[in-house]
């Protein structure tokens, strides 16, 4: 029976493209919600930021994303926002980069500023247990983070 065994294949292949089907619609909604929410998201988290800065008695706030004066290579960007995202601050030439040191398992975010002259500042501690993860973090590890920092720094500055 030839014809039975070509009915049954081609059942087969129809399940599973429909289940295919099905998964990269998924891919596809999720994709687009991803892509479509990227303003709320950056707004909810330069908010909290803020939130947490003002919190720190810090007087600097986020303004927007950082947005280089001129353009800068594809693979430097890339290179820079390897560590952090960089944002501009609002009345002031200083940008302010948010990274994610991971101890314990756990991720720790904090902010830093930097000058227009490259110059990093100490990392605020943007929650309470990044503080305690903060007392206790090796300088060393920090000094490495800083250094990741600095050198992406100098990529959008172009001194390398």
């Amino acid at each position: 029976m030839p014809g039975a065994d070509s009915k049954r294949v081609s059942k087969k292949l129809k399940e599973l493209g429909i289940f295919l089907g099905w998964i990269a619609g998924l891919f596809l909604i999720g994709g687009l919600a991803w892509f479509l929410t990227l303003p709320v998201r950056r707004r909810i988290l330069i908010r909290n930021v803020n939130n947490s800065l003002r919190t720190a008695k810090e007087v600097r706030q986020l303004e927007a994303p950082f947005a280089a004066d001129k353009p800068v290579p594809r693979w430097q960007a890339a290179k820079a926002a390897q560590l952090g995202s960089w944002y501009s601050l609002s009345n002031s030439e200083d940008r302010a980069v948010i990274f994610s040191i991971m101890v314990e398992g756990l991720l720790a975010p904090y902010v830093v500023f930097v000058s227009p002259q490259g110059d990093i500042g100490y990392p605020i501690p943007l929650g309470a247990h990044s503080a305690q993860i903060l007392d206790r973090l090796a300088p060393e590890v920090l000094q490495t983070y800083i250094d990741r920092l600095a050198e992406g720094e100098a990529l959008l500055r172009e001194k390398k």
